[in-house]
């Protein structure tokens, strides 16, 4: 270290720890350095009153002690004594880019410049929306239940009401898919909701759309990325309404990488992959879009641990980028390569379109994945489907028959869902009324004389009531009868005029399963004629 002259001190920086240390012990100091003057300090940095060391009445005297007794003669200085002069005003400088720099440290540490950084989650400007906050909770209402009717062992609604269902079903955290369904009232707003539980009573408003002139509604959504892996329940329900739907939204994870020969397909196709790195002759197991559940296929490790030109069928998987996933069983080593998946649009038919109730009716549909199982709806996707059907390797379901329930009345919506791709696809009939007709056997006749009914147009099998006399409360049972196979009947019933009777009667004959009704009646003459 160089030594100082013993001539030059001064009191308050010399016996300042802080200060001897800020001194480099290298640098060359010269009087004829152009040394700024305090009014270059830049105004728009602060320095805080803590921070200053020099006062005012101190530095005079510093300058006074400097020029008065420790500034020798430039004739009487060694020039090795001019590099090792230090003057008040470096020394005051130093310590302010020392505080300036303090200053900017600070700055970056608490947040960076107006929060454009911020790795503390504290200071530095505003904190960043968070998406759960985003949105706000919002009441569910519970929806009416409709009036049911059994189906076999399952109980379907009486009427079609609001109905949604999503597509894709199956979407990945952070994904889109399409809300879809109707029944709504007509240019009604209906709020988007989304709910972690079934049995929650609050969902999380992701958005609202408005019905078409049919009471139709389409919207896209973004699966959040808070839901995980967990299933959710999307709700569709109409502002200031009972009238609301529900569909259940299933969540799949993806992974990494790894080789396949092929990056874009649908379920069925056929890819090639290849593999290394697992054990000699170990069983994998693989995945698609997911690493648990019931593997699609397994392979076998050759004796390096690989696997190569491996041919399998691209398994369900979420729509879009997707994941085809190799775990070992014994290593669980994973390999994965990544996939585009295409999403799937089925198609359905019924025939016929409008039929009757207790008549059968054949439906039809194509392009679902390869050999899984259909899960078919009648008005309404919630609880157990009223029947299931198997496709085929073609993703294919042919002629599917059941027979239309009675107390289905109107237009009824269809509905068809795969279990594992979770593809939708709607389809509908018409139930047709029931119009039976009947004929007595006279259409006029004395007191006493007994009248038949000839009758047809009821469900088949089904057994009819007749009832005599008009107004529910005039009305009265004459007897009970059933029809053939075809819903007729010839000189069924029995009823015997009475003198009221003779001035006119009507009759009425209900079908007990098709509600169908059919009227009838004399007109008796009033004459007594041979």
């Amino acid at each position: 270290m160089p030594e100082y002259d013993d001539d030059w001190d001064v009191p308050e920086d010399r016996d300042d720890p802080e200060n001897e240390d800020e001194i480099p012990e290298d640098e060359e100091i010269s009087e004829d350095e152009d040394v700024p003057d305090e009014e270059e300090i830049p105004e728009d940095e602060d320095i805080p009153e803590e921070e200053d060391i020099l006062d005012e009445e101190d530095i005079l005297d510093e300058e006074s002690t400097l020029d008065e007794e420790n500034t020798p003669d430039e004739e009487d200085t060694p020039a090795g004594d001019k590099k090792k002069k230090l003057t008040w005003k470096t020394v005051l400088l130093a310590l302010v880019v020392f505080a300036i720099v303090g200053s900017l440290v600070q700055v970056v540490a608490r947040g960076g410049f107006g929060g454009a950084l911020n790795t503390t989650g504290s200071g530095g400007g505003s904190a960043p929306k968070k998406e759960h906050h985003s949105r706000q909770e919002q009441e569910i209402r519970p929806p009416k239940q409709p009036k049911t009717i059994k189906l076999g062992n399952q109980r379907v609604p009486q009427a079609s009401g609001p109905i949604i269902v999503i597509n894709p079903g199956l979407v990945n955290p952070g994904g889109s898919a399409a809300v879809e369904g109707g029944g709504f009232d007509k240019k009604a707003t209906v709020d988007i909701l989304l709910k972690a539980r079934k049995s929650d009573t609050k969902g999380r408003a992701i958005g609202s759309v408005r019905s078409d002139k049919f009471g139709s509604i389409y919207a896209r959504f973004t699966m959040p990325e808070s839901a995980g892996n967990r299933p959710a329940t999307l709700v569709a329900q109409q502002r200031g309404s009972t009238k609301a739907a529900e569909a259940k939204v299933i969540t799949g994870g993806a992974v990494g990488t790894a080789k396949i020969n092929k990056l874009v397909g649908r379920p069925g196709d056929v890819v090639t992959v290849t593999a290394r790195g697992f054990r000699p002759g170990e069983t994998i197991d693989v995945f698609w879009g997911r690493t648990t559940g019931i593997p699609v296929t397994t392979l076998h490790t050759d004796s390096s641990g690989g696997v190569g030109q491996a041919a399998i069928k691209v398994g369900v998987a979420p729509t879009g980028s997707s994941t085809l996933v190799l775990v070992g069983k014994r290593s669980k080593t994973t390999a994965t390569a990544p996939f585009q998946m295409l999403a799937m649009y089925p198609s359905m038919k019924s025939k016929p379109y409008a039929l009757k109730a207790g008549q059968r009716i054949t439906l039809s549909a194509n392009k679902f994945a390869p050999g899984e199982r259909v899960l078919v709806y009648i008005n309404s996707t919630g609880g157990l489907p009223a029947f299931t059907a198997q496709a085929n390797g073609m993703g294919q379901i042919r002629d599917v028959a059941f027979n239309v329930p009675f107390g289905l009345k109107g237009r009824q919506t269809l509905m068809a869902i795969g279990d594992q791709s979770r593809a939708v696809v709607r389809s509908g009939f018409t139930v047709l009324p029931y119009t039976p007709s009947a004929e007595p056997s006279a259409f006029g006749g004395r007191a006493g004389t007994t009248l038949s009914f000839y009758v047809a147009g009821f469900a088949p099998g089904e057994t009819v009531t007749a009832y005599a006399g008009s107004g529910s409360k005039a009305q009265r049972k004459i007897g009970t009868f059933q029809v053939d196979s075809r819903g007729k009947a010839a000189a069924v019933g029995s009823y015997k005029i009475t003198p009221a009777d003779e001035s006119g009667v009507s009759f009425q004959l209900i079908g007990e399963k098709s509600g169908g009704v059919a009227r009838a009646s004399i007109n008796m003459s009033q004459g007594r004629g041979d």
